[in-house]
């Protein structure tokens, strides 16, 4: 499958190319004014109040946008779909929006930035082998960097295009963030029934549980981190790996 996209025109690779780094800046002016965040939130609404139908479609395409941006938190369309939609149809809105983005940053930086790391990889027989060593840790891997918020979830994206991961690791590993984005339009869903004692009590409590499962990801994520260094440092020199990948 890898070997397709190095058979795509040049003009398609340039022009993905430079979609990313339009989402980069657009993220990156979004995030630089939040009063540009509380307007496209007044904006979905409107679509949702004049079309129930439309207003799905933006706020899907939005959240999609969202997590190819990077620069503004995935968490914020997860939100908004649960103060909109509430608790069932904005979490089905978020977690597909959530699986199309990512596969999308996916397969952009792999078949923008992948061929060209990989001919390095191939001159290297030790990075070759720790190539290898990734590509076997393969979902356990990405369920861990999911978890843990240490990288946003847009660059972790970009960033494992960039390996010799398999789709099916990506995405079995990618569906680990699949509790915490439901915490977050649960929390959304709370915070649109009207700010009361209870409510905030609520909402401080999912924040809680979320910073918990996120500091316990993240401290598994160091561990296992550490174990994989270690074996990398262990790699004989010169040894040979039948590096066999399929993506």
């Amino acid at each position: 499958m890898y070997r397709k996209f190095r058979k795509k025109p040049q003009v398609v690779i340039w022009l993905a190319g430079i979609l990313i780094i339009a989402l980069i800046i657009c993220g990156f002016i979004i995030g630089r004014h939040p009063g540009l965040i509380n307007y496209l939130l007044t904006l979905l609404e409107d679509f949702r109040n004049k079309s129930y139908i439309w207003g799905l479609v933006v706020s899907e395409v939005a959240q999609i946008l969202i997590t190819l941006c990077g620069l503004l938190p995935a968490s914020t369309g997860a939100i908004a779909s649960g103060m909109f939609y509430g608790i069932g149809t904005g979490f089905l809105l978020s977690a597909s929006a959530t699986l199309i983005g990512s596969l999308i940053s996916f397969f952009l930086s792999r078949s923008i930035f992948r061929p060209l790391i990989e001919r390095w990889i191939l001159r290297s027989p030790r990075m070759n082998q720790i190539d290898h060593l990734v590509q076997e840790d393969g979902w356990k891997l990405v369920c861990l960097l999911r978890i843990s918020p240490i990288m946003p979830f847009a660059l972790t994206s970009y960033a494992l295009g960039l390996t010799c991961i398999s789709v099916r690791s990506y995405l079995i590993g990618t569906l680990a963030s699949m509790p915490a984005l439901f915490g977050y339009v649960v929390m959304g869903h709370i915070a649109g029934s009207g700010a009361t004692a209870i409510h905030s009590h609520q909402i401080s409590t999912l924040k809680t549980v979320l910073l918990i499962i996120a500091f316990i990801g993240t401290a598994i994520l160091v561990w296992h981190v550490g174990r994989l260094i270690h074996k990398m440092l262990k790699l004989p020199e010169n040894a040979v790996i039948n590096n066999q990948k399929e993506y």
